[in-house]
């Protein structure tokens, strides 16, 4: 009933679900081994086999729910099975009485996961379990099982993952290498080797990874860990940063904003024939967006520009003059047309960016930051990441807003660097 032909490894998977001996199993190890495919498709037919049951699709948030696994399930599940789906619940109905939801951990807004709190389920898929709090997986053991179907199904959360140092590792990577895995557990590594059916053109993408996110993604290799967790850990200051890198002004010129309170922040690069340049930041303290504005009109008259930056810009703010916001004065102060902006809809996982921006600056082959960038090159040498490879803004509040300049930049012009971040 699935559309779907498993791989062996995603085949042998499947079988262990069904097997009835398990009741936490785990998938995964790298990126491309099929793990949202695999899940989706149990998902489905567990959905199939237990007319009235409830399952729950969790990821860290909305936006990557919507690029992963509500777009994989759909691709997957028969339409003729379908009875509704409520959008704006992310909620499932199917033609026998089962239903399925997608919801967000949300944790940052929601530290208690009091989300979780009413939940009554038969299945858990947990996906991406390193991004996930392990608070999330007990959450998930509490309220599994608590919708009294008959015939009634047993207990089953699933975890997939990628390699990382978080509670994934210590329950299921760990216990599997040294044989001792708990009870009812199960752990099933796969990367991308296993997967036939990746194009030989994203394969080859990936040797423009750094080395680090390399060995964690491509190889699996659950010890490759960046020791002091340097953001930017594949940066070098003698290689990347240059005194006087030019302004060409026969090229486009973009300009990448961060809205804060304070400082209200800018980089200006150019990118064109093989080359990134990052020219110069803007940082201004006790002051707005007009001045902002101001100072780059300064620097460079009446250029056209090209504009991105962090998408909460777009909305209507309390910090700006009257009801517009602040894309809508950059428009306005700078002179320039609405095709000239290349703003994102929501910005990029941090995850994402991290990955993409360490892969830039350790393999591009001509990439320079001008030595004026004082702020930024500090951002990029001192700001660290937590156990999670999120910006550890409690070690420094004050920092990261060039840094997420330079991020914002990278991810709407560059992020075709590495097609695997299309993927995650």
């Amino acid at each position: 009933m699935v559309v779907f032909e498993p791989f062996p490894k995603q085949k042998e998977f499947i079988e262990a679900a069904l097997s009835g001996e398990y009741n936490y199993l785990m998938y995964g190890g790298a990126a491309g081994g099929g793990k949202t495919y695999v899940t989706m498709a149990i998902a489905i037919m567990l959905a199939k086999f237990y007319p009235g049951s409830r399952s729950f699709v969790v990821r860290e948030s909305l936006p990557r729910l919507k690029k992963t696994s509500i777009k994989s399930f759909f691709k997957l599940c028969p339409k003729s099975f379908v009875k509704k789906y409520n959008q704006q619940d992310k909620l499932v109905i199917f033609k026998n009485g089962s239903e399925l939801q997608f919801i967000s951990e949300n944790f940052q807004n929601d530290k208690d996961l009091t989300q979780f709190d009413g939940l009554e389920g038969n299945f858990f898929f947990l996906e991406e379990g390193q991004e996930l709090q392990e608070r999330t997986f007990n959450k998930a053991i509490l309220r599994c099982g608590r919708n009294i179907i008959s015939p009634m199904p047993p207990k089953l959360i699933f975890i997939t993952c990628n390699p990382s140092q978080n509670w994934t590792k210590e329950k299921f990577y760990k216990p599997y290498i040294e044989k001792s895995m708990p009870n009812k557990h199960f752990y099933l590594p796969a990367t991308m080797a296993d997967n036939t059916l990746l194009p030989e053109d994203y394969i080859e993408s990936l040797n423009n990874l750094d080395e680090i996110t390399r060995a964690i993604f491509v190889d699996g290799n659950w010890d490759a860990v960046d020791v002091d967790r340097p953001f930017a850990y594949a940066f070098d200051k003698n290689k990347t940063v240059k005194p006087n890198v030019k302004y060409n002004p026969n090229e486009d010129l973009y300009l990448s904003f961060d809205f804060n309170v304070d400082p209200i922040t800018c980089i200006s690069a150019q990118h064109y024939g093989g080359k990134i340049r990052i020219l110069k930041e803007f940082r201004l303290r006790n002051s707005d967006i007009f001045a902002l504005c101001d100072a780059i009109k300064a620097e460079y008259g009446s250029t056209p520009f090209i504009v991105t930056g962090d998408a909460s810009g777009a909305n209507r703010s309390a910090m700006t003059k009257g009801a517009m916001n602040y894309y809508m004065i950059i428009k306005e102060q700078l002179q320039i047309t609405r095709s000239s902006f290349r703003v994102p809809s929501f910005n990029p996982s941090i995850k994402n960016s991290r990955v993409l921006l360490n892969s830039l600056l350790e393999k591009h082959p001509d990439f320079l930051i001008d030595a004026s960038c004082q702020f930024l090159i500090s951002d990029l040498m001192a700001v660290e990441s937590n156990e999670s490879g999120a910006i550890d803004k409690a070690r420094d509040a004050t920092k990261t807003h060039l840094l997420d300049c330079f991020r914002y930049y990278l991810w709407s012009f560059h992020s075709n660097f590495v097609k695997y971040l299309k993927q995650a």
